[in-house]
């Protein structure tokens, strides 16, 4: 009788070959390694994409939204009433769905910046008035706007260009998208190389970069938390002066009441810790390939179009100017030399001055570090 073992046990089980059992693991293996690797991609991608897609839903700055909004703001407009709580909205828009809608031509059209947008048509006497100055607005804003009311019947007799010591040199936020045509359109009458096609990709491409930083990410959640998702709502009103910005039907901004002495800490605080970190006020001397004199070709051009033109130099509050001059040198007065220079070839007026002092105001003609007062803008442009 043969002993019993356990060994002789496990000799009888059955076994595969080893190299078929290697075969089958490896088979077995990598597909579900790969579906593991793939499901942990997605996983990942839709959580980076999260911050994205929130900033897309809210979008603050209203770089994706539709402009249905914009479009009935117009039409309020254009019905003689007032709307307020629009700061967050696209002033390109709005006036893009306006000017078509007024009635009669601009006597007077007015472009530029917020710096510009206080001016009323009380300062020039008369109802044909048009605030087209924009939010952020460069020189590109300027040429779009204009196009809109160049054309016969409709083209103004005098033009108000607020020139700003970066309305040449900041790209700014490529707030002209909602104007691309019309400002391409009006390159091209002034003579200045214009590639459509590019800008396009260009405005894409800043849109995407912009919703899909950490900066916007956070703008959005704070305007989630202050708004809800729709953001700050516009709303129509008969009073000029509210809580927030009012703009009325002739395109001129009405600001909130502020104190008399607002500006004095504003500019303080702006000239302290805010101007060095102020991208506008850097590199004046920039212009953009092909642009180096794209404003002096656009005002000959509307001098050649019969329409008189002026050019404004709002000033900055004492404070803030000479914090300038000491951050960046010469570089604030060269620029007003160079615009000087230009109107004289020209044959244009200029009023004002960015130096305080030459255009005599004071920092309580300001609302802040750099926004005039309109009975203070108003004097200036008359040159009084």
């Amino acid at each position: 009788m043969t002993a019993y073992t356990p060994a002789a046990d496990l000799a009888a089980i059955p076994r595969p070959a080893t190299g078929a059992t290697a075969a089958d693991r490896s088979r077995a293996d990598r597909p579900r390694g790969a579906g593991a690797f793939a499901v942990r991609v997605a996983a990942l991608v839709a959580v980076a994409a999260l911050p994205v897609a929130f900033s897309v839903w809210v979008d603050p700055a209203r770089l994706v939204t539709s402009r249905s909004a914009e479009r009935e703001i117009a039409r309020v407009l254009a019905s003689g009433r007032n709307v307020t709580d629009v700061a967050n909205y696209d002033d390109r828009a709005i006036e893009k769905n306006l000017a078509p809608m007024r009635l009669a031509r601009a006597e007077v059209l007015v472009l530029g910046s917020s710096r510009m947008q206080p001016l009323r048509a009380s300062a020039f006497g008369h109802a044909g008035f048009v605030n087209g100055a924009m939010q952020g607005g460069v020189l590109d804003d300027m040429l779009g706007v204009y196009a809109l009311h160049d054309a016969p019947g409709r083209r103004p007799n005098r033009v108000v260009l607020g020139i700003d010591p970066w309305t040449e040199s900041y790209a700014g936020d490529a707030g002209w998208g909602s104007l691309a045509d019309e400002r391409a359109m009006m390159l091209r009458r002034v003579d200045v190389p214009v590639s459509p096609l590019r800008d396009r990709l260009a405005l894409a491409l800043h849109a995407v970069r912009t919703v899909a930083s950490p900066d916007y990410f956070r703008l959005a959640v704070h305007s989630f938390r202050q708004h809800g998702p729709g953001g700050i709502a516009w709303r129509v009103t008969d009073q000029a002066q509210n809580a927030e910005k009012t703009k009325l039907p002739d395109g001129s901004v009405v600001w909130s009441a502020l104190p008399a002495d607002n500006a004095i800490a504003a500019s303080r605080a702006f000239a302290e810790h805010g101007l060095e970190h102020d991208a506008r006020f850097h590199d004046l001397a920039h212009r953009a390939p092909g642009r180096r004199d794209a404003l002096e070709r656009f005002v000959r051009y509307l001098g050649d179009e019969g329409v008189s033109v002026t050019l404004v130099l709002v000033p900055f509050p004492a404070e803030v100017y000479d914090a300038s001059r000491r951050t960046s040198g010469d570089s604030l007065a060269a620029a007003e030399r160079a615009v000087r220079a230009m109107a004289a070839r020209t044959n244009v007026r200029v009023s004002g001055s960015w130096d305080p002092r030459a255009a005599g105001v004071e920092t309580r003609d300001f609302f802040d570090e750099d926004h005039l007062r309109p009975e203070a803008l108003a004097r200036l442009v008359a040159g009084r």
